[in-house]
């Protein structure tokens, strides 16, 4: 399967804010691979990224390197960017996904036509590099 990559989606003006607790989700994505933390204590997979092991409350985590395939659980169709002037399209569609391995994550959708994104469709993952790190996308499987 190929890597997807995508452009002008994210402003680069603001962007998350990058620190060493979720430092290894973003420097994956823009490599192109998808990553979320993995307890050592309990072997739990999740997402997002805190200090912490939120079932075993364990702080022996490592980043693991997952297939990027999901389902939409959730999808809600945005009618306007985020503000005024950001250049993206409207409308365009918020999800939550769950992960093939397990964890949900919040992203979008793109490369369709927001009306199809449903609950229960198939979507891997897609990435926008910005600088050095990567935002997590989606696009139909």
């Amino acid at each position: 399967m190929t890597t997807a990559f995508l452009e002008g989606l994210a402003d680069p003006a603001v962007l998350p804010r990058v620190d060493e607790v979720n430092r290894g989700h973003f420097e994956a994505a823009a490599r192109g691979s998808l990553a979320v933390r993995e307890c050592s204590g309990c072997g739990l997979l999740f997402h997002y990224p805190r200090p912490f092991c939120p079932r075993c409350h364990s702080a022996d985590l490592a980043w693991t390197e997952v297939s990027g395939e999901a389902t939409v659980l959730v999808a809600a169709l945005v009618s306007r960017p985020p503000w005024n002037d950001l250049p993206r399209s409207a409308p365009y569609v918020v999800v939550v996904v769950q992960l093939a391995e397990g964890p949900q994550m919040v992203s979008t959708v793109e490369g369709c036509a927001p009306e199809t994104v449903v609950a229960g469709m198939a979507v891997r993952a897609a990435f926008e590099r910005i600088g050095d790190l990567g935002i997590v996308r989606f696009v139909p499987s």
